[in-house]
Formats: structure tokens, C-alpha cells, sequence
């Protein structure tokens, strides 16, 4: 496909990728595929500007960075964690994972009003998220006084009466592990507290070994919330816990992954949307869950499917999805992949949506949501991904950045793709 032609088809694809779902949003589109233009409702969702970039290098010309502008950057500047450090086990070193990119979804968490930063990281002695060394992760923090200028060192996430082997319930160091995921916002609570959504990789007694339930069915695991408190200085933090959360196998064969939370319109009352899966189990609905706490995240009611506010169901692959609230407006919003039909596994992953939520009946307003970009069918293969995105936030316009790389098999775009989108 040539320049020219490249220019003429997204210009048409533009129109689809926005209003697919929902052809009462009028949309106007610019060549290239750069910008969506103007909607004929004020109050909606709109994709203002884009830049795609496809995973086929050959097709991509004159790229468009990301926006500079300072104001998307929920924090900018933090010294870099190391990618190799020491560690206090036998093992003596592993392999680190910080973001600093300056999304909110970076596991960075700024207290208002103070100069104090909260910072977490991910460790393991193998490669990062796979089925060897995703098992043996650790969570570790470091703390910040002066805007992040400057931090502490990197401490291991111990809660309140367990040790650094044996750092949270049903962890064991050196057998299985829990971490936080680079998909969600850090949340502060109505009490003050800092919420922070997590994953367990369970370990199963019986048989000895990392819990996998459903053969070929990838990663099990179960999601709960580290709960931080300040120190009255700000030089650190408490930690506590909850419980974890598990669901059934014959729900979901890759358990609750990739939890992410919010507070409800109740104070304390707080939901977490999961990541569920039907890998191997094609004959199973692919649904995300939610389930409730009315006690600052410590119990979790019992699972059901994440559906629209009307209480019809909606399909979704197994893909991370992310509730954030406007610091603007107070709005909620849910951005993932929802499908037409039932998925396979982590199949189709497009389109990537976003769309308002319903505190009060906790579900997906339909008639808000809207696409921000789908698959291009002239030059993309039905296994192109449109997930793993992570979120700017503008500081004082309410818009947000949803940035996103896209990768059709073992080939990643060397650019991501953005979409500068209006909250109303």
C-alpha cells in the first residue's frame, strides 16, 4: 500500500474506528488517519486527535510523537529505577520494573497538598510476564519527600506482621510471588488511604506447584488491594491487606487478573473490574468481573460479569481494561476491548473503547461509549491488539492521552499509536 493510498483508506477507516458502536456520534475525518473532527453532541466522548502506527513498518510514514505537552505528564523527572539490582536472597540479584513515562498508570501515586511521592516497582530473577518468571514476582516501593527529586532506596512490600519471605498471605519467596501491573491507577480513598490493586499467583498445596487449574490455559491468578498509610512525616508508609479474591475455573480459566478499582458514590464502598479469560474453555461466556467492598477493600463480595448499566452483557477478551476517575469532573470512565461476539482467549483484541460508568447501578453506560481505534482489515490480520494501553491525564483541560502499541504476532509497531480524546 503506498503513501497515497495509506492516506485515502485511513481517512474512510476514521470514520469506523469512532462511531462503529454507536453511528449517532457524527464524526468528520482529516486525511491520514491524524485527527477526528467535531461531534454533534457536546456532552459525548470524542476522539479529537490520533496518530496510528501499524505493527507492518512498511506502511507507516512521517510519525507524530506523542504530545509534549507538560500538562499530560502526571509527573515527569524521577531518577530511574535500575533495571539489574541486588536483592536480600540467595539468588543475589534480579530484574527490575519501574515505569517512568509520566502516565497515570505508571504505579506513581502523588499525595495532594504534599511534596510526599509513593513509587512501585516489580522484581523477578527470570524475564518479566511469562509463565517463569511472572510466578516469582515481588513488589517493592521507594519514598519521596521533595516531588521526586530525590528517593529512598527501594524497600520490599512487607505487610503489617509478615517477613521478607513470606511478605503478604499465601506468598512464600522463592516459590510464588504478587505484583502491581503498569495498567492501572494507583486510587486514593475517601479515608485518606492508598489503594493499590495487585495480583497473587497462587501456589497449589496439593500438588506442589504454581496453581494452574485448566491445562493450556496460561497464568492463574487471584487479584486483591495493598492498602498504604503515611507515616505523619511522609518518610514512609504502613502496609495492609485485605483478602484475595478468587473466582471459579469454571468461570474463568485464568483466574482474576489485572485488577483495577475505584470508589463508588458510598464512601468506602469500592468496585474492582478483573480480567478474566476462557482459554481452553471457548464454550465459556468471555466476561470481565466486579466485585464490592463496603470496607475500604479488606473483603470482596462474590463475582459477577461486568455489564452495561442496563444489566445486558457485554463480551470482552482476555485483555487488561482500566476504571479512572476525571480529577475535572468526577466522571468514571472504562476504556478495554469489547467484542462482538464471545472471544477466544485473548481473541479478538479490538475494538479498544472507551465509554462512562454508572456509579449508582455500576455498569457501562452503552450509550456513551465509543470507539477510539479498531482493526484495519486492508492492512491488519484478525490477531492485531489493540490492548496494553496505558493513560495521560491533562492537568487542566479534560482530555486524556490513551496510548497504545500495536502488536499483530510476534511483530510490534515500533511506534505507539495515540488518541488524544475529550471527556465531556
Amino acid at each position: 500500500m503506498n503513501k497515497t493510498t495509506r492516506r485515502h483508506f485511513l481517512a474512510k477507516s476514521t470514520l469506523l474506528s469512532s462511531v462503529v458502536l454507536f453511528p449517532s456520534l457524527m464524526i468528520q475525518a482529516c486525511s491520514a488517519g491524524k485527527t477526528a473532527i467535531s461531534s454533534s453532541h457536546s456532552n459525548a466522548l470524542e476522539v479529537i486527535d490520533k496518530e496510528v502506527w501499524f505493527a507492518d513498518h512498511l506502511v507507516n510514514k512521517e510519525y507524530r510523537v506523542i504530545p509534549a505537552d507538560p500538562l499530560f505528564r502526571y509527573f515527569s523527572g524521577f531518577p530511574a529505577i535500575k533495571s539489574v539490582q541486588d536483592v536480600p536472597f540467595p539468588w543475589k540479584k534480579e530484574n527490575f520494573f519501574g515505569g517512568n513515562g509520566g502516565f497515570l498508570t505508571d504505579n506513581v501515586y502523588l499525595e495532594p497538598g504534599k511534596q510526599w511521592v509513593l513509587q512501585l516497582a516489580i522484581s523477578t530473577p527470570g524475564k518479566s510476564d511469562n509463565t517463569m518468571g511472572s510466578p516469582q514476582y515481588k513488589t517493592w516501593y521507594r519514598i519521596s519527600v521533595n516531588d521526586g527529586k530525590t528517593f529512598t532506596a527501594l524497600k520490599q512490600v512487607i505487610i503489617d506482621g509478615h517477613t521478607s519471605m513470606n511478605p503478604i498471605n499465601n506468598v512464600q519467596i522463592g516459590r510464588n510471588g504478587f505484583n502491581v501491573d503498569f495498567t492501572r491507577p494507583i486510587v486514593r480513598a475517601s479515608n485518606g488511604e492508598i489503594m493499590i490493586p495487585v495480583g497473587l499467583h497462587p501456589w497449589d498445596e496439593v500438588n506442589g506447584k504454581i496453581y494452574r487449574p485448566v491445562n493450556n490455559a496460561g497464568l492463574f491468578q487471584d487479584a486483591g488491594v495493598l492498602i498504604a498509610s503515611w507515616l505523619p512525616n511522609g518518610k514512609d508508609v504502613e502496609w495492609k491487606f485485605g483478602e484475595w479474591l478468587r473466582i471459579d475455573y469454571n468461570q474463568s480459566t485464568r483466574g482474576l487478573s489485572e485488577p483495577t478499582i475505584i470508589e463508588t458514590n458510598t464512601l468506602g464502598r469500592f468496585a474492582m473490574v478483573t480480567r478474566c479469560s476462557n482459554s481452553g474453555r471457548p464454550d465459556l461466556p468471555g466476561y470481565a468481573w466486579v466485585s464490592f467492598s463496603d470496607d475500604y477493600c479488606r473483603t470482596w463480595s462474590v463475582l459477577k460479569p461486568f455489564t452495561y448499566s442496563d444489566g445486558s452483557n457485554f463480551f470482552v477478551p482476555t485483555a487488561h481494561s482500566t476504571l479512572f476517575k476525571s480529577r475535572k469532573s468526577g466522571r468514571v470512565y472504562w476504556i478495554g476491548n469489547i467484542n462482538e461476539t464471545n472471544p477466544i482467549g485473548s481473541h479478538p483484541r479490538y475494538p479498544l473503547v472507551i465509554g462512562e460508568v454508572d456509579l449508582e447501578n455500576f455498569g457501562l453506560i452503552k450509550n456513551t461509549v465509543i470507539n477510539i481505534d479498531t482493526r484495519y482489515p486492508e492492512i491488519e490480520g484478525p490477531l492485531v491488539q489493540l490492548s496494553n494501553f496505558k493513560i495521560m491525564e491533562n492537568g487542566k483541560k479534560n482530555e486524556i492521552l490513551v496510548v497504545c502499541t500495536r502488536i499483530e504476532g510476534t511483530h510490534s509497531a515500533n511506534h505507539p499509536s495515540w488518541y488524544r480524546i475529550k471527556l465531556p
